[in-house]
């Protein structure tokens, strides 16, 4: 079973530095391996990407030991266990607005004792088809350590209830989402939606888990410093965003020529 490079770069005290793409582009992500990037956000929610599109994309993240995590389209088991069965080594699951939520994200991401999720093991890429452990017992212990389960924290409610959320055994981290979390707040003061994903930062980090922060654009470095002083430690921004910064650059200085 592969190691988690998120989990590799935690464990030494670094950062993990992450591109996220929404559209279906296996070169793209092998761009983003040989450009150094430790993982991928694949969105399977919003990106109308099928099951074997994204399977392909976790496995070009695999060629540069890329981590690649992927968000599927609802807290459902079977869109859960398809991902991981494919070999995704994160999952992040939209709307966990309760602690009903979270037990259900965790029942499907976690073998027993943790969750109820199923076994493929000896026929499954996640698992290599069985290679690798003499022991299956030894598989689901390591698979639910290298598993990261992703709480995305995006509605008032969500906010509400936190506490009761990142304290569920098996979720082992959160992942803000400020869009959503404004609309359901009603569209407040951006400095209310600041201080909210903040509570969530901080509290992630109290409780010992892993706090996740992936939408800042590439130029918002400083949002990304202040989020690092609380504690977040996993990073990510868009790809494509990446690439229109560039060419905005590149073209206003060519055309001055």
């Amino acid at each position: 079973m592969r190691e988690n490079r998120i989990l590799q770069q935690l464990d030494n005290g670094e950062t993990a530095i992450g591109a996220a793409l929404n559209i279906n582009s296996p070169h793209l992500v092998e761009l983003i391996g040989s450009l150094g990037f430790d993982w991928v956000f694949i969105d399977g929610e919003h990106g109308s990407m099928s099951d074997p599109e994204i399977e392909n994309m976790v496995r070009a993240a695999e060629t540069d030991g890329m981590a690649s995590v992927v968000r599927v389209a609802a807290n459902e088991p079977q869109l859960i266990l398809h991902m991981l069965d494919a070999g995704a080594m994160g999952i992040v699951v939209p709307h966990v607005d309760t602690v009903e939520d979270a037990k259900k994200a965790v029942d499907a991401a976690k073998y027993p004792p943790l969750g109820e999720r199923g076994s493929n093991y000896g026929t499954g890429r996640n698992n290599e088809y069985g290679a690798g452990f003499s022991d299956v017992r030894d598989y689901y212990t390591e698979s639910n350590r290298r598993t990261i389960l992703f709480a995305l924290i995006e509605s008032r409610a969500a906010v509400e209830n936190f506490d009761e959320i990142i304290a569920v055994d098996g979720i082992d981290a959160s992942w803000l989402g400020p869009a959503d979390m404004a609309l359901s707040m009603g569209m407040p003061e951006q400095s209310v939606i600041d201080a909210a994903l903040e509570e969530v930062v901080s509290k992630t980090v109290a409780a010992g888990k892993i706090s996740a922060v992936t939408h800042p654009g590439p130029d918002a470095i400083d949002q990304l410093t202040s989020f690092r002083k609380l504690g977040a430690t996993i990073f990510a921004t868009s790809a494509l965003a990446l690439l229109n910064q560039t060419a905005a650059k590149w073209q206003a200085a060519a055309r001055k020529l």
